[in-house]
């Protein structure tokens, strides 16, 4: 009871306090122009003076117009160089001020890119934190009355423990009293990124979660990584109960000895009568006051928020805004998802003509890339991100999540992440199957040829011996929908495309988080995208004899 009031009074003080963050973005909507140059403004004088601003000859006074002129549109690669020599000299050289860590993320690719973050950025962050979060006490005000569940970032377990002690810990990203107020109201404990591996965190964090019955909010990115962790509570139900009976670890899961086990005996009780089944029934007796799900809720993550939502219907759920490891551009508030513009200086390249345009210049209907300058140094960085500007707030524009830039050209075919979710979006509706992404394969050997495959999902509704039927059958009917499109078209008719093929895996979801993770993900960070490019990974596309194709471990 005690724990309960000290929670509810944490809340109600982080509140009030966010609440001013939520009144300065609604005051900056009213001058988004006046909002951003002056935000320019104060990247330029982060930067004055250091190497990177002597590279790209700007300074503080530099003018927007002498900005654009200067600095071009640019990348990861652009400023690799100097995020290096910052790292191996350890001190300022994209900025004056001292680099607090370094973030990794991960591409297309396994190569990790380190990001950044000075106090300064940390700040521009905060600046997009503050309103979200006072805007969703003030809209789902059922969160106030438990603990809650931040899933911000994962970090693999090879780079545990071996840089800096905050590169596992999210609280550091916030402000002293944020993180006071957090800690005092998480329901899963900072102390678990002290594990050994990212699988143990995994467990940990089931068992806490497991452990909170007065949980109201969770906050995870994707939405398959709550769906895998409740599949992970499925298949580790034994440990889990006795980890929650006993108070205790098992003891295999020897890099968990030093972090303390969460203990409560009556979700114990629920999970020794728990058929295995995960369903609304389970989720309600586990967590009766849960009262908000953030995920993403857009793009080809629109199925799988979906089907959580439907795993939770006694609670709201609440789509997420874009955020990157690089920066924050969208973020929920007031019903929509204006751009943050009190964080960073925001550029975007309208995808139809390719012109540049500031926030203070869009329209609604145009479909734009956005660029970022952060006060991390990172300058007009270009995003592969595609929004539709829908509305405004004021003079703030608002957008919506597309999806992906990134296309596939094997051989001149040209799909898009658009094709893509179209694709998806039709075999949605196949009772037997769920389509998880579309996948570009190029050829291995001299004598084969590039080819489409659907990823798909096995349903319990499709009868069993039955899978390569209807594997067969669905392939045409993906072969036809891709067909439909041009330079696809022609490329089957010149012999430099395969016929498409559609995959069915009962384990498809995992099969496609394990090719992330061996790029260098992390389960905790990986989105489900609608098309990607398989290739230097474990698992190849076989034909055999028969035609048949199927995904297969190479052993």
């Amino acid at each position: 009871m005690k724990s309960n009031l000290i929670s509810r009074l944490l809340h109600q003080a982080s509140f009030r306090l966010s609440k001013t963050g939520g009144n300065k973005l609604s005051e900056a909507s009213l001058d988004v122009e006046a909002a951003q140059k002056d935000i320019l403004s104060k990247i330029l004088h982060a930067i004055d003076g250091s190497l990177s601003a002597h590279q790209q000859d700007i300074e503080k006074n530099t003018s927007l117009k002498e900005f654009q002129q200067q600095v071009p549109i640019t990348d990861y690669h652009y400023w690799q160089t100097l995020i290096q020599k910052q790292q191996e000299d350890n001190k300022p050289v994209l900025t004056k001020h001292e680099c607090q860590r370094y973030q990794p993320t991960s591409g297309s690719t396994s190569k990790i890119k380190w990001i950044p973050y000075t106090q300064e950025f940390l700040n521009e962050l905060d600046n997009a934190i503050s309103p979200w979060i006072g805007d969703m006490y003030e809209k789902y005000p059922g969160i106030l009355k438990g603990k809650h569940y931040w899933s911000l970032s994962w970090v693999p377990s090879d780079l545990r423990n071996k840089l800096t002690t905050s590169i596992n810990n999210d609280l550091q990203l916030l402000p002293w009293w944020k993180r006071l107020f957090m800690a005092g109201t998480m329901a899963v404990p900072e102390s678990i990124s002290l594990a050994e591996t990212s699988d143990e965190s995994f467990f940990a964090t089931a068992a806490y979660l497991l452990s909170c019955s007065d949980l109201s909010f969770i906050s995870v990115w994707s939405p398959t990584f709550a769906l895998s962790l409740l599949e992970f509570i499925q298949t580790h139900k034994v440990d889990l109960q006795y980890t929650l009976d006993k108070g205790k670890w098992p003891l295999h899961l020897t890099g968990l000895k030093n972090i303390n086990s969460p203990k409560n005996t009556r979700s114990a009780r629920i999970l020794s009568k728990w058929d295995g089944e995960i369903d609304a029934e389970f989720t309600q007796s586990i967590w009766p006051n849960l009262a908000l799900i953030s995920a993403w809720d857009t793009s080809s993550s629109k199925i799988w928020a979906a089907k959580l939502h439907a795993l939770f219907p006694h609670c709201d759920f609440q789509g997420k805004g874009l955020w990157a490891t690089e920066g924050v551009i969208s973020i929920p508030f007031q019903g929509k998802y204006p751009l943050a513009i009190n964080s960073h200086f925001y550029e975007f390249e309208d995808l139809s003509s390719g012109k540049i345009h500031t926030s203070w210049q869009l329209e609604e209907g145009q479909n734009v890339r956005p660029i970022i300058s952060s006060s991390n140094g990172l300058l007009r960085y270009a995003m592969k991100d595609q929004l539709k500007v829908t509305s405004f707030i004021n003079q703030c524009p608002c957008f919506e999540f597309i999806g992906r830039i990134d296309g596939t050209d094997l051989v001149g075919e040209k799909i898009s992440p658009e094709v893509a979710i179209q694709l998806i979006n039709h075999f949605n509706q196949v009772d037997t199957v769920t389509p998880i992404t579309l996948i570009a394969l190029p050829a291995k050997k001299a004598y084969e040829k590039p080819r489409y495959a659907l990823l798909c999902s096995e349903q319990s509704s499709l009868i069993e011996g039955y899978t390569e039927q209807t594997e067969n059958s669905l392939s045409k009917r993906l072969e036809e929908q891709l067909c439909e499109h041009f330079h696809y078209k022609l490329a089957r008719e010149l012999g430099q495309l395969d016929s498409a093929r559609v995959m069915i895996k009962k384990d498809a979801l995992n099969v496609y988080a394990q090719h992330k993770m061996d790029q260098g993900m992390v389960k905790g960070n990986i989105k489900v995208e609608p098309l990607i490019t398989w290739e230097n990974s474990n698992f190849l596309f076989e034909i055999n004899s028969s035609t048949n194709s199927k995904l297969a471990a190479v052993s």
